[in-house]
């Protein structure tokens, strides 16, 4: 006679199979702890940020660091510096730039990212409101005619001027008109100023706010200012100026 087959649920070889495969599934998985968490940011500026501009449109270059400690995925949709002045002082900066001190410096454009539960996305942000389009073409047209003035003329430099490593100056008219440039969207001023750094995320529930203050002295303004005096030079238009010195204020909390 042929003996009767033992039932699939009294085989120990098959739930041991099953427990195994369980195993491996779950082991794959988070944590339930971590699944039961609400989509959570956390978003911490540095204690100091570096203060600049580029023919006088402000730039704020801030390092920060932003860690999920969500249960879910947390999408960074753009971050946006506002700041105020108790003056009539009102500018919107979003990120348009971030460098990574671990990448020898690069600089790469910022576009949204995600972020997976217990991550960090920690680098440097180039905070600045682009020029309007009539801006941006007068501001190339007068780069490129700066920059054709002084070749022209370092062409025509003598071998003694040469090896003396003499500046050689822009095209007057042309200079007139950046420095003109610069005080039109020249914005700093001495005082303070109060600072909102919004992250605007997905799941919306995980966005964040961070407000903080931060001075700029005198000092800082009149540094900034100096800076339009070597645009003859090129530097700070089309050349870096070596002698040039950055403006740190520290922030405080707001």
């Amino acid at each position: 006679m042929n003996s009767t087959p033992e039932p699939l649920y009294l085989n120990w070889t098959f739930w041991t199979a099953v427990v195994a495969v369980l195993a491996l599934v779950l082991s794959q998985l988070p944590p339930v702890r971590v699944l039961l968490r609400r989509p959570r940011l956390i978003m911490q500026p540095y204690d100091r940020l570096n203060v600049a501009h580029w023919l006088g449109n402000p730039i704020v270059n801030l390092h920060v660091q932003l860690l999920n400690t969500g249960g879910r995925p947390v999408r960074v949709r753009s971050l946006v510096l506002e700041l105020s002045t108790e003056g009539d002082l009102r500018l919107s900066l979003p990120a348009q730039s971030f460098t990574s001190a671990g990448l020898a410096g690069d600089s790469f454009l910022f576009t949204p990212f995600g972020l997976e539960p217990d991550k960090e996305w920690a680098n440097f942000i180039g905070f600045v409101a682009p020029f309007s389009m009539g801006d941006e073409r007068t501001s190339k047209q007068l780069i490129k005619e700066l920059k054709t003035g002084i070749t022209l003329k370092l062409r025509d430099q003598t071998q003694e001027a040469r090896d003396r490593k003499e500046f050689v100056e822009g095209d007057a008219s042309c200079v007139g008109r950046l420095q003109e440039f610069f005080k039109n969207h020249n914005r700093w001023r001495p005082g303070e100023y109060t600072a909102v750094l919004k992250a605007q995320c997905t799941p919306e529930e995980a966005s964040q706010v961070r407000k903080f203050r931060f001075t700029l002295f005198e000092a800082d303004v009149q540094e900034l200012e100096e800076r339009a005096s070597r645009y003859k030079y090129g530097f700070g238009v089309y050349l870096t100026d070596p002698d040039q010195t950055e403006v740190y204020p520290s922030i405080k909390d707001a």
